[in-house]
């Protein structure tokens, strides 16, 4: 007998430049569910995205049947920190307590994501109190040992605390609004912007501390095969996340993501599996 219980709904933020990527994820959601995508709701946190990029999502999520609704989320701190091929839109996901009040729980993807399976599982995955369900960071596992949160050890953060990933989260939004959890990461980003690297991802493992479930890695699988066979690449993670095992993951993965300044929609994102996946999705969508 199926959970009548009404499935917690799927949160993405985006701005205009990310309109593409997430009609690709809206592709891939829909492939991944069949019928069952008439369960699943989306929320998009709309940073700034035109009107014709508005269209191009309702269009989709009717053709595709996933229920999407689009609200206008506040304009981030422009003092907080951007770098690299970061816009300050990276903050977006920040103001979801503010934006999807009505909610107790959201299941957050970033839209470089891709899904593969059903993600009722995610949905419904226990957090035990936890204010979030993550999974560990690929190449930054722990604290003192990735580049992740500089000048740790004068934010009083022990060395060797495992570090998450937050391309993908299961958010207890109750649980956060208990103990602050988006209050303390926007704080951090305020009084530590030197001690930023990862933007709002260690400004919430700040926040979170040791306090998060730690989820199997299928749900957040970094598209790594591509990338490790272009020359110079490094793995500097060896001593905690092999190489060998992290591509193997790719071959159960639930979820890939493609974290990092290589994105799949780009023309000169390297050949193989994952990247004649994704575009197979992105096809869809031209072709809607």
């Amino acid at each position: 007998m199926s959970d009548p219980t009404p499935l917690p709904p799927l949160v993405c933020g985006i701005d205009d430049g990310y309109v593409l990527p997430l009609r690709t994820l809206m592709c891939s959601i829909a492939s991944a569910h069949g019928e069952a995508v008439a369960e699943l709701r989306l929320i998009v946190l709309d940073q700034g995205i035109s009107s014709a990029g508005r269209r191009a999502i309702e269009h989709d999520a009717e053709h595709l049947g996933l229920a999407t609704q689009l609200r206008p989320a506040p304009v981030p701190d422009p003092n907080y920190p951007v770098s690299d091929w970061i816009s300050n839109a990276v903050y977006t996901r920040l103001s979801i307590p503010v934006v999807i009040p009505d909610e107790t729980r959201v299941l957050y993807l970033d839209a470089d994501t891709m899904v593969l399976t059903d993600l009722r599982p995610l949905l419904r995955q226990p957090l035990l109190g936890s204010p979030v369900g993550a999974v560990l960071d690929p190449q930054n596992p722990t604290i003192g040992y990735g580049i992740a949160l500089p000048g740790w050890d004068q934010l009083g953060i022990p060395i060797g605390r495992e570090y998450f990933n937050s391309g993908v989260m299961v958010l207890d939004l109750t649980r956060c609004r208990q103990l602050q959890t988006f209050e303390k990461a926007h704080r951090f980003l305020e009084e530590h912007p030197d001690k930023v690297k990862f933007w709002d991802q260690d400004a919430l493992n700040f926040a979170v501390g040791n306090n998060w479930r730690r989820l199997e890695a299928r749900w957040n699988t970094f598209a790594l095969s591509p990338l490790a066979a272009q020359p110079g690449f490094a793995h500097y993670a060896e001593a905690f996340t092999p190489l060998e095992k992290l591509l193997a993951d790719e071959e159960t993965a639930a979820l890939i993501h493609f974290a990092g300044p290589d994105k799949p929609w780009n023309d000169d994102y390297p050949q193989g599996r994952l990247g004649d996946l994704y575009r197979g999705f992105l096809a869809e969508v031209e072709g809607l």
